[in-house]
């Protein structure tokens, strides 16, 4: 668990000291890394860091969170220019791209799938998902849509960071579109 900071100035020192956690992530596996290590080379008191989070997973789920939340902020379009399909699964590659170090501090340890789990809480959070206006059955199905289309993206987009980043970031963008508007089987219905 990580603290809800109730101001600019406790939310910007948490930033930095879940970029303190990142930082050392890229160069000791997270398995390694002790909340003393991580004060230590934060050069903070214990109490510092335990006054933001629960535990050394609580900075973690924090950095998650807040990199999810940023690109949040991110996907807001400028007045006037359309939104489209294409470009918003763009600019979400294009997103990754620039969290590589995220990325790579995550795969070196294992931990991807703690990405992926975060991230479809994430999308499926009230915040971001309204579902105070649908009916339960609406929204069960809603959700299950967007737990599978989120899970896939973020898979794809891991893969991709695992290989390199070889195909361009509008090829990627375009085959995800592509398996979230057509029918992953077109004769589903014959095959049921």
């Amino acid at each position: 668990m990580y603290k809800l900071c109730k101001t600019e100035q406790s939310a910007a020192r948490q930033r930095e000291l879940e970029h303190g956690l990142l930082s050392v992530m890229i160069t000791m596996r997270y398995e390694d890394i002790s909340v003393s290590d991580l004060c230590q080379k934060l050069n903070i008191p214990r109490k510092s860091f335990y006054r933001y989070f629960s535990s050394k997973d609580g900075a973690l789920h924090a950095l998650i969170d807040h990199t999810l939340m940023e690109f949040e902020t991110l996907a807001v379009y400028p007045q006037g220019r359309h939104r489209s399909l294409h470009g918003d699964l763009e600019g979400f590659f294009q997103f990754w791209v620039q969290h590589k170090p995220l990325l790579d501090a995550l795969e070196k340890s294992s931990l991807s799938g703690v990405l992926i789990e975060r991230s479809i809480d994430y999308s499926v959070s009230d915040g971001v998902f309204p579902s105070r206006f649908l009916s339960d059955d609406v929204m069960r199905m809603q959700q299950h849509v967007m737990m599978f289309a989120v899970c896939g993206l973020m898979t794809m987009m891991l893969q991709w960071h695992h290989g390199g980043y070889r195909e361009a970031v509008s090829d990627m963008a375009k085959v995800a579109a592509r398996l979230l508007t057509r029918p992953l089987f077109p004769d589903v219905e014959k095959m049921i």
